[in-house]
């Protein structure tokens, strides 16, 4: 999120020298803020993310035999970058049965290019182009399932645009989905029954099976 602080952490040999994290495009490079030499960790730290700071990052380190050795790249997204709302919907419901399937519906009024989901702040699929819902609502559909009770279906959604892939919209709302049929159908009765004469006391039990 925008304005939050964000820390890359680099672990090299014990003769490592020289860390640095550079940005893919980028001629600049960060030095350290911390080094832990006991670990041989290099810490860089960014105070406060702002969009620009968004993107694709290794960091490097020089070996002792001058040679420059690099790490994978690490993607960095900073949400909150676009102020247009998007919110996310199941449909039909967000209770779904057991092993079932159901569709996420991820909108807004502005038309962003790309749609994402994400699990408990986790990608849960690719970016899926934006699509005309309505005349004056974009967005994209996502199938989830089969749902299973053993974990929790907690999601949200973002958009954004192709020319900042690592720059995305605030959050939607979190959607929460809610599974059936794990337990049996309770029974309900009636006492003394379920024909009463007005005014007469009754007693409605709802008992699990």
């Amino acid at each position: 999120m925008t304005g939050n602080q964000v820390t890359f952490f680099c672990q090299g040999p014990l003769e490592a020298k020289e860390y640095r994290l550079c940005k893919e495009g980028s001629p600049d490079f960060l030095v350290p803020t911390t080094l832990i030499e006991t670990e041989n960790v290099a810490k860089f730290s960014i105070s406060s993310i702002e969009w620009i700071n968004a993107g694709q990052y290794m960091c490097e380190y020089k070996s002792p035999n001058g040679k420059r050795e690099h790490s994978d790249y690490l993607e960095l997204v900073v949400t909150g970058v676009h102020r247009s709302s998007v919110s996310l919907s199941a449909l039909p419901s967000p209770v779904v049965t057991v092993g079932g399937n159901v569709t996420l519906q991820c909108v807004s009024q502005h038309p962003y290019d790309r749609f994402i989901l994400m699990k408990e702040d986790e990608k849960f699929s690719p970016a899926l182009p934006s699509q005309n819902i309505h005349p004056e609502l974009f967005g994209a559909l996502f199938t989830v399932g089969p749902v299973t009770p053993s974990q929790r279906w907690r999601f949200t959604c973002y958009g954004y645009y192709l020319s900042t892939p690592q720059a995305w919209s605030v959050p939607s709302n979190h959607l929460e989905l809610l599974v059936s049929g794990t337990l049996h159908k309770p029974r309900i009765g009636a006492h003394p029954g379920s024909v009463i004469p007005s005014g007469s006391p009754v007693t409605i039990r709802c008992q699990a099976t």
